[in-house]
């Protein structure tokens, strides 16, 4: 083809929610877990802007056991008349037009975070399904959606007492890589949301195994958010510091409260949108707050005349603040609001703190005093920081050598393309040493855990010589010195061991980054190297896998296929690799529907799926009684005992043991969603495999599976015969080509970027994991220990 034949009909025109569907990431971000839980924040962030605007006080986040999220709010719902220039109802457009909302103009919302008018569009557009359903009016209007599609009109389909919106959906498989939410991911940015809107209560369920309910409502805003960030911190001073101000520009709400830690947790939010970067709100508060602290300590003697000026740093030593600004018409720079443009905001923010935070230091001298002897106990530790900083440059400059003599360095010198390695130990040092590329990848060994940083001073934390190498490596300096132009490496890789040990190091080590360079983190330079788990010899093959998954998916694509099944009716299966995916995927979601009905229905649940009571349609006690009566054997002989209206109870007695039990059987259960929902899961499981006992062999070796579940286990187990697995402990179990196969090669390795999708939930881990308070980190441990499925100690 010429260049000439370029012409118009080369020009494709993306129509409705095309483009969305085309390049998801553009709209939300990616189609990892990151876009996965966005399609939720912007169906709540409707419903948010509802309570701003005074007609919403409650949400409901709901996840139901396949996956699907429903979201209900109690607002004015959103408007089903019909826009006379599209001919299509308000509750369509809103839900199959792009940029269509009700925040570019008029009076239908003063304060707003969903400025684009692009959320519930996108978000039907990357679901299976969505239903949306309207109650004004008096009536509830309904319509359903596939892929962004209408699957007809806009319907009444009942009479409402109230008013709001209800939006169910479920995220498609062909657009994400994984679809399962993370239950303590939403609750983080809930209760974020909550904070930020005073009085809004949000409870979020999940209904899936183990699932919980909990409930997020704060009378006292964002004074509550600072309380909640200071939980696993001791106060300096008893009392959250609030205050309020409004001008034209808008109206801005401050809380702070000093701790005795080092770090500063300063977060600041405009219209509820966490503004990352910071922006014109934060500047103005940053300046007033160094300001007015300067100033009282002059005039109140606690800074001697010699002394210099509080340092910005200095008077935000252990501050945990919000700002929170709130805007008619707010100015974000980028795509992602992550900073605040608006220049009036500055002065409102400064003008406010100046005066309340003044007004506040008169009104409590001694809570005043504990501040600022902080602040100036601070100053002497960046002064005697500095100090150790100039000996070091001196102690360096003196050897004739700027970079610790542990590093094994690289030969290029262009930052961008070379890749510094943090590892472990001296004896995995030493074998990286040998499996590196010389040429771009550098090498630093660290010997034993280093200093914790979230609970020693600056000062403190520089004598440590690991310390001190790390931050000449890099090269960036910190504190007020950092400059991330002056970068060594492109790529800074923390490399451990996979035990307990190797976590714990790794951990301090991006405690230390985090807490001293964070935009190291923020710019996307610090990653984790994750080395292999286990080790397949397959033939002549020898591969290494990092996760489970991977294990899985080599034995489905070599095994698996070959594996002969036969299900109950006699019907040969054959697991091809696309079967296997759509057997697993609907699995999963029988098995959450079992754990669903478990929850509801304590013994029961297990009775009907192993007894096959869910293969046939009954839903009264009388329909299941003669079902069971005329149960095929399956090894088990089960007799009905007792027969009331509304349950049943059943004995079970083993025919080859005579073990028996009872169960009860009751006719809710026959009837509720989540049995219903299992039994579709079911059939379609029965579609895909038939139906079970399934018979299995492989080579010489056979077995039997009583359920679907057992399918997938003894299938996998037979297709492991004959291959030799063995799983890593560490680094130093491998020797250099290994390690350099598995860890270090960049074609073949796995790396993790380190990212803060939520800086006050990172902060709150740091400080609860790594602080001084014991009591937070072992609520932590209780909460989170049953999760645990491999502890290597």
């Amino acid at each position: 083809m010429t260049e000439t034949d370029y012409t118009a009909k080369d020009i494709t025109v993306l129509e409705g929610l095309e483009p969305v569907r085309l390049r998801p990431g553009m709209y939300i971000g990616s189609t990892g877990p990151r876009g996965l839980h966005h399609l939720v924040y912007e169906v709540v962030d409707n419903a948010v802007d509802e309570a701003l605007a005074g007609h919403n006080e409650s949400v409901d986040v709901t996840i139901h056991p396949d996956n699907s999220i429903t979201v209900r709010d109690a607002g004015r719902g959103i408007p089903v008349d019909t826009i006379e220039d599209q001919g299509l109802s308000a509750l369509t457009v809103v839900l199959t037009k792009l940029h269509a909302g009700g925040k570019f103009g008029g009076d239908g919302y003063k304060v707003s975070g969903g400025l684009h008018g692009v959320g519930v569009s996108v978000v039907n557009a990357l679901s299976e399904w969505l239903v949306a359903e309207v109650r004004r009016d008096g009536k509830v209007y309904r319509q359903e959606f596939a892929r962004g599609v209408p699957q007809g009109d806009m319907e009444v389909v009942g009479a409402a007492a109230d008013t709001g919106t209800t939006i169910s959906f479920l995220p498609d498989r062909e657009i994400f890589e994984e679809t399962e939410f993370s239950v303590s991911t939403l609750m983080q940015r809930l209760r974020e949301t909550a904070f930020l809107t005073r009085a809004l209560r949000i409870v979020l369920r999940d209904e899936r195994a183990g699932g919980q309910t909990v409930e997020f409502h704060y009378e006292g805003g964002i004074r509550d958010f600072v309380a909640h960030v200071n939980e696993s911190k001791e106060p300096v001073h008893k009392h959250v510091i609030y205050f309020e101000g409004e001008t034209d520009q808008g109206s801005v709400e401050v809380a702070m409260q000093w701790n005795t830690s080092y770090v500063e947790s300063v977060f600041s939010f405009a219209n509820n949108i966490n503004t990352t970067e910071g922006g014109s709100h934060l500047s103005g508060f940053k300046a007033a707050l160094t300001g007015t602290l300067n100033k009282y300590a002059r005039d109140k003697g606690l800074l001697k005349e010699k002394e210099d000026n509080l340092e910005g740093e200095d008077v935000r030593e252990g501050l945990a603040a919000v700002i929170s600004v709130k805007l008619r018409d707010p100015q974000f720079e980028g795509q992602t609001k992550t900073k605040l443009g608006n220049p009036g905001v500055k002065g409102l923010v400064e003008q406010t703190v100046n005066q309340k935070l003044a007004e506040f230091l008169e009104e409590n001298p001694n809570e005043a005093r504990q501040i600022i002897t902080k602040a100036v106990s601070a100053a002497r530790a960046r002064q005697a920081a500095r100090k150790a900083r100039e000996l070091t440059r001196r102690k360096s400059a003196l050897e004739n050598s700027s970079l610790p003599g542990k590093l094994a360095d690289c030969s290029l010198k262009d930052a961008d393309l070379c890749e510094l390695y943090i590892v472990e130990g001296d004896s995995a040092g030493g074998s990286a040493k040998q499996a590196r590329d010389r040429t771009y990848q550098a090498i630093l060994p660290l010997r034993g855990k280093i200093i914790n940083s979230e609970k020693n001073r600056i000062n403190k934390v520089l004598s440590n010589n690991e310390i001190q190498a790390m931050i000449t490596a890099i090269g960036t300096g910190f504190g007020d010195e950092f400059a991330i132009e002056n970068i060594r490496y492109g790529r800074i890789i923390v490399m451990t061991d996979a035990d307990v040990d190797g976590a714990h190091i790794r951990t301090l080590i991006l405690t230390f980054i985090y807490r001293t360079m964070r935009e190291l983190v923020e710019a996307g330079h610090i990653y984790i190297a994750v080395p292999p788990l286990y080790h397949v010899k397959l033939g002549n093959q020898e591969m290494y896998f990092e996760k489970d998954s991977q294990l899985e998916e080599l034995l489905v694509r070599e095994r698996v296929k070959d594996i002969a099944i036969t299900s109950r009716d006699g019907e040969e299966v054959v697991l091809s690799e696309a079967r296997y995916q759509r057997f697993t995927r609907a699995l999963a979601e029988l098995e959450a529907w079992q754990a669903k009905l478990a929850s509801e229905f304590p013994g029961a649940a297990d009775f009907v799926i192993e007894h096959r009571l869910v293969e046939a349609d009954a839903s009264t006690p009388a329909e299941a009684e003669s079902l069971i009566r005329n149960m095929p054997a399956n090894g088990y002989e089960l007799t009905v005992t007792e027969r009331l209206e509304d349950r049943l109870l059943v004995k079970i007695v083993e025919t080859e043991t005579s073990a028996a039990e009872h169960v009860v059987l009751p006719g809710s259960l026959l009837s509720s969603p989540a049995y219903v929902n299992l039994r579709r899961a079911y059939e379609r499981l029965a579609e895909i495999v038939g139906l079970p006992v399934f018979q299995l062999s492989y080579g010489k070796k056979t077995d039997s599976a009583e359920t679907f579940g057992a399918l997938r286990e003894r299938a996998l187990e037979l297709a492991k015969e004959g291959m030799h697995i063995s799983r890593f402990k560490g680094l130093g179990e491998m020797n250099p080509e290994q390690l350099w196969e598995t860890t270090m090669d960049p074609a073949r390795r796995m790396l993790l970027k380190v990212e803060v999708d939520d800086a006050a939930a990172a902060d709150e881990v740091f400080s609860m994991l790594m602080g001084d308070q014991v009591e937070p980190r072992r609520l932590f441990i209780e909460q989170n220990a049953k999760g645990v499925k491999f502890l290597d100690v």
